[in-house]
């Protein structure tokens, strides 16, 4: 009986896929677009035209007397916002320092500097910092009340996290602005604005 059965079941299976597909078999991924360029809005928490309204001059926060100061140089400035103790600033360092060298080879000129909101009381650590091979110099704000009024310049949250980033054009206007660590793939996203 169950050998009957099961003859009776693999015939109504045979059967059932003898019919022939109208067209190819659909794709799980059909309705995914795929992009192919990388969009700096998907980068940047805030975004910000170059002139006109809604536009947004940047405006340095009060520094700390801190090593040579960085000098000014032609292009778009990459500001850092970081901490010692802060484990996602500190990870990040070598993939600024992959795309400061691959910014070079583009012939796109980017200029780093890295904007510390470390305490007082971590300045031999900044300094052993500073020894390092990092993507830029090292800046060191004056104090922690002149950290909220910056985040404010730059339209953030004070109870923002950071790291933050803050691309800054050859004209000193704000560009982009985000919080929260950067990632290998983000490295289409930022140059497509860098160079655009």
């Amino acid at each position: 009986m169950r050998s009957e059965r099961a003859l009776l079941a693999l015939g109504v299976l045979v059967l059932g896929c003898d019919e022939k597909p109208a067209g190819p078999a659909p794709s799980r991924f059909a309705s995914v677009k795929k992009t192919t360029q990388a969009s700096s809005t998907a980068f940047c928490d805030q975004s910000y035209p170059g002139s006109g309204e809604g536009s947004k001059k940047f405006s340095a926060p009060a520094l700390r007397d801190f090593g040579p100061r960085a000098p000014a140089q032609a292009g778009w400035t990459w500001l850092n916002v970081w901490a010692t103790w802060c484990k996602p600033c500190v990870e990040e360092m070598g993939v600024l320092n992959r795309w400061r060298d691959a910014f070079t080879k583009d012939g796109v000129p980017v200029h780093f500097e890295l904007l510390s909101i470390d305490e007082t009381s971590a300045q031999p650590a900044l300094e052993e910092w500073s020894a390092k091979n990092l993507p830029g110099p090292i800046e060191w704000i004056r104090s922690e009340q002149d950290f909220g009024p910056f985040l404010d310049s730059l339209s953030v949250e004070r109870t923002a996290a950071i790291p933050i980033h803050v691309l800054i054009d050859p004209r000193g206007m704000v560009r982009c602005v985000r919080v929260g660590a950067i990632h290998e793939q983000n490295y289409g996203a930022v140059k497509s604005l860098i160079a655009g």
